[in-house]
């Protein structure tokens, strides 16, 4: 897994399976390590989750894509004096 990782140049992967884990696959995933994303916030590089884990919201894959602090900006408030209304013609 730890090789796949390297080959695609990816900082994290998703390993979903139907059955519930073997004991090897996760030490293999721990063993990956944390990938820590620009905001210091730390994710594990191989996520393993289940199909019935991801059906009934017990698990979810984490991703740094997904810190709506870091992505989002908050907008500038507008004043409402300011501001014109335009007629649309018809």
């Amino acid at each position: 897994m730890i090789a796949s990782l390297a080959h695609q140049k990816s900082d994290i992967g998703l390993f979903i399976t139907l059955p519930a884990p073997t004991r090897t696959l996760t030490t293999e995933a721990t063993a990956a390590g944390f990938y820590t994303s620009a905001s210091g916030k730390k994710f594990a590089r191989i996520q393993v989750l289940t199909i019935e884990g991801l059906l009934d919201h017990t698990q979810r894959a984490e991703h740094p894509d997904c810190e709506p602090n870091l992505n989002f900006k908050k907008a500038k408030a507008e004043r409402t004096d300011d501001q014109r209304v335009f007629e649309l013609p018809g």
